[in-house]
């Protein structure tokens, strides 16, 4: 019988890291113990809710790597080795340990445990495949939100539906289309509640029930970095304010 745990050690990381190749010793190490689950299997509320503030974490922790590194990215001047897949995996581990207090390293029983093994293998998957544009740098080319829309796409194809996160904001304040709330939650009975909730432009989480959903709205302030560059693209935006919201949703017992 397979483990309901997932657990990895630094040591056997590494050493699979000289052999193999990052993106498949993180799939080893991940899946050690992992059961796949099926799609839109419901889950216990409690457990829904564990899942839910992973995938913030994880996502808000992953999505902050590459908002540090703005400043060399733009400029032009990367070092390579700051944005290799093992140099970012490593600051993606150092930054989840001073939020969550906790070793990304550690086992993780259920639904976190699926949530973080998906999140890790699309985030080494993305900045893996992505290499080119982050080593060659240049102003705007690899922004925060393009890259955690990035993740969340691979993320969501690697839950199967059991758990699916997205990023996305009021059509007024789109810059691309495709991230409204009617496409990337089409046919999800909670995207209307999503809607009415970022039209109020509320700056408060929630995390609730409805139906057989768990939904989880976590709303994103603007920083100057974000407020500039959107007003490049005939934005006026404030730093502080309303930048959209990361959702997410599970189905629930």
């Amino acid at each position: 019988m397979q483990s309901s745990q997932t657990r990895f050690t630094t040591p056997h990381l590494h050493s699979l890291l000289a052999t193999r190749g990052l993106a498949a010793a993180v799939m080893v190490a991940l899946t050690a113990g992992a059961a796949v689950s099926p799609a839109l299997a419901q889950v216990p509320e409690d457990a829904a809710r564990l899942g839910l503030q992973e995938l913030r974490t994880l996502v808000t922790e992953g999505t902050g790597v590459v908002g540090d590194l703005q400043g060399v990215i733009n400029s032009g001047k990367v070092p390579r080795d700051k944005v290799s897949p093992e140099a970012l995996l490593a600051q993606l581990r150092a930054r989840y340990q001073t939020a969550a207090k906790a070793s990304l390293d550690a086992p993780a029983p259920g639904l976190v445990g699926e949530v973080r093994k998906a999140y890790v293998d699309a985030y080494v998957s993305v900045v893996t495949r992505h290499q080119g544009v982050l080593a060659k740098g240049g102003q705007d080319s690899f922004v925060p939100a393009y890259f955690r829309a990035l993740v969340l796409k691979e993320f969501n194809a690697g839950m199967k539906g059991k758990l699916q996160a997205y990023a996305t904001n009021r059509e007024a304040d789109l810059i691309n289309g495709d991230w409204a709330v009617h496409r990337v939650m089409k046919g999800s009975p909670l995207a209307a509640d999503v809607a009415k909730a970022m039209d109020g432009g509320a700056l408060d989480p929630i995390v609730k029930r409805s139906g057989d959903r768990m939904l989880g709205y976590w709303p994103m302030k603007l920083n100057a970095n974000c407020v500039a560059c959107h007003a490049q693209n005939g934005l006026k935006q404030t730093e502080g304010g309303f930048g959209g919201a990361l959702v997410a949703e599970v189905k629930v017992k």
